[in-house]
């Protein structure tokens, strides 16, 4: 259980698809005591997905460079950069978003910002987006 919630968060996370809320709320649903065990693991997983897009566009993986369907393309890079650029790695406090999210860590490491501070960051963004999912099944939850 934990670690297919730890798999899809991280999947999530990279540039597949994958749709770890949902797994996680199914999750709450049928073991509400384990709350903080359900967030702790999908919020690290989804942080380490973070940290592989981060390494792709940092170009620690060889294939990063290459034309892949699934890495951000030139288009999406050029509308996150202006916000990299601006905000630094605090920008990666929004990389829980859905599809931005991604890109913007794609970009901040091929911008190559500091990879602990970055790293921090990206978990205070997902742990807080997880975290209000969990609050909000188990007050949903405390209705029924």
């Amino acid at each position: 259980m934990l670690l297919a919630l730890f798999l899809s968060a991280l999947s999530s996370a990279t540039v597949l698809p994958g749709s770890s809320e949902v797994l996680l709320l199914g999750l709450l649903s049928q073991y509400p005591e384990q709350w903080l065990s359900l967030l702790l693991v999908a919020s690290i997983g989804n942080t380490l997905g973070g940290l592989i897009t981060f390494a792709m566009g940092w170009g620690l993986f060889d294939f990063a460079h290459r034309r892949f369907a699934f890495l951000p393309d030139l288009a999406q890079q050029a509308k996150a950069r202006p916000w990299v650029n601006k905000f630094g790695v605090w920008v990666l406090l929004l990389s829980w978003l859905p599809l931005v999210g991604d890109v913007l860590c794609f970009v901040a490491g091929a911008a190559k910002l500091p990879v602990v501070q970055s790293s921090l960051l990206m978990l205070i963004g997902k742990l807080a987006r997880y975290s209000i999912l969990v609050v909000l099944a188990n007050a949903y939850a405390g209705v029924n």
